[in-house]
C-alpha cells in the first residue's frame, strides 16, 4: 500500500512541476496578437458573401474609394473620387423606405445633382454652388412640372 502511494505522488510531484515550469515560461514572453496589420490577399473568389457591417474598397494610399452600407432605412453605395471623402467628387445611390435617390456631389461636398424616384414619380434637381436647388424638374400629380428659381430664390412653375 504504501509503495503505491508513493508512486502517485512522484507522478503528482512530476506533473506539478511540469506545469509550473510551463506557466513560468509561458509568462516571460510577451503577449502575442494573432495579427497586428491588414493581411493582402491578390485574389480572392467568394460564391456567396455576408456582411454584417459595410464595405469599404480603399485605395493604397488608405483613402477610401467605394463604401457599400446599410442601416435600418435602407442601403447605400458611395463612390469617392482619388482622393476619398477629402477629395474632390462624390456619387452615390440610396434606397430609402420607397424611395431611390442617386446623388453627384462636388470638390466641396455639395451636391450638384439629385435624381430621386418615389412613388408619385420622379424628381430630378440640379443644386448651384451654394448647395440651393435651382432647377427642379418633377412629377406633380401626373403632370410635369418645372421650377426655376432666380438668385432671389424666387421660383417660377413652368407646366405644359
Amino acid at each position: 500500500m504504501k509503495f503505491r502511494l508513493r508512486e502517485k505522488l512522484k507522478y503528482m510531484f512530476l506533473g506539478g512541476s511540469l506545469t509550473l515550469a510551463g506557466f513560468m515560461f509561458g509568462s516571460m514572453n510577451s503577449d502575442t496578437t494573432a495579427q497586428s496589420e491588414y493581411e493582402t490577399i491578390d485574389k480572392l473568389t467568394v460564391q456567396e458573401l455576408i456582411v454584417r457591417k459595410d464595405i469599404t474598397v480603399m485605395r493604397e494610399g488608405m483613402a477610401p474609394q467605394v463604401l457599400i452600407s446599410s442601416d435600418r432605412n435602407g442601403g447605400r453605395v458611395i463612390a469617392y473620387g482619388p482622393k476619398g471623402p477629402q477629395g474632390l467628387g462624390a456619387a452615390s445611390l440610396l434606397v430609402a423606405e420607397g424611395n431611390g435617390v442617386v446623388t453627384t456631389q462636388g470638390s466641396k461636398g455639395k451636391t450638384g445633382a439629385s435624381l430621386m424616384v418615389n412613388a408619385g414619380g420622379g424628381v430630378l434637381s440640379l443644386f448651384a454652388p451654394d448647395g440651393k436647388a435651382k432647377i427642379i424638374l418633377g412629377i406633380a400629380e401626373g403632370e410635369g412640372v418645372a421650377y426655376l428659381v432666380n438668385k432671389f430664390d424666387e421660383a417660377r412653375v413652368l407646366k405644359p
